[in-house]
């Protein structure tokens, strides 16, 4: 049977893959929150919820559900024609903040398949970190996979049933695989028609765009 023309719109049946090089680390929150995951190298991340309603958790059912991987996995019904009115509470905002003994490396908010580089400007190496001596700021690519959290964890410590899934790798070590280079397009167009596939939009907006250029140029001169 030929696949359904939509297919590559759909979500994906299976869960996030950890990529080639990251390492899984899978952890029970029974500890509560704030709860440390440690990653390896030195690094470690820390989950957090700043909420800053205490009386709301303890009013609350100690195994209902906060926050979970499986609604940003699950299918979206489509819109409504009349958008209904902005809710005043969201989804709760959980965060990962990734640091190096007490260096703060970076934060990113919880969300299935969201890859993030810490830090993403860079390595700093400040001289006012209470880090360890001799050890200098690296950078590593989080990548968040699955995770279940229960009002009783964010009360205290407990097991619950929640738990996170998370990988990472280190992103400060080149590659040893390079691809060729992309080929110019004007060099790409002199090829023979049956050797380059492209589309009949993009030709035509390429040479709209060079005839105009070619133009401009010769009214300055």
């Amino acid at each position: 049977m030929p696949p359904f023309p939509i297919d590559r719109y759909l979500l994906p049946e299976t869960p996030v893959m950890v990529p080639e090089g990251f390492t899984e680390v899978r952890q029970s929150l029974t500890a509560g929150l704030p709860h440390r995951v440690e990653l390896g190298a030195g690094v470690h991340a820390v989950l957090i919820l700043p909420t800053g309603l205490a009386r709301q958790w303890l009013a609350t059912d100690p195994l209902a559900v906060v926050s979970s991987s499986a609604d940003d996995l699950a299918p979206r019904p489509a819109p409504p024609a009349a958008p209904p009115p902005p809710a005043l509470v969201g989804r709760v905002p959980l965060r990962l903040v990734v640091r190096q003994g007490t260096r703060i490396l970076g934060s990113l908010p919880l969300a299935a398949g969201l890859r993030r580089v810490c830090p993403d400007a860079g390595l700093t190496t400040d001289t006012g970190s209470s880090t360890a001596a001799g050890s200098a700021p690296i950078a590593v690519e989080l990548l968040v996979l699955t995770w279940l959290l229960h009002a009783g964890t964010v009360r205290g410590s407990g097991d619950y049933g929640s738990s996170i899934v998370l990988a990472w790798r280190r992103a400060d070590r080149a590659v040893d695989q390079f691809g060729p280079p992309p080929i110019n397009q004007f060099v790409w167009r002199r090829r023979p028609p049956a050797q380059r596939v492209e589309s009949e939009l993009g030709p035509a907006r390429l040479r709209y765009r060079y005839l105009l250029d070619k133009k401009l140029r010769r009214m300055l001169r």
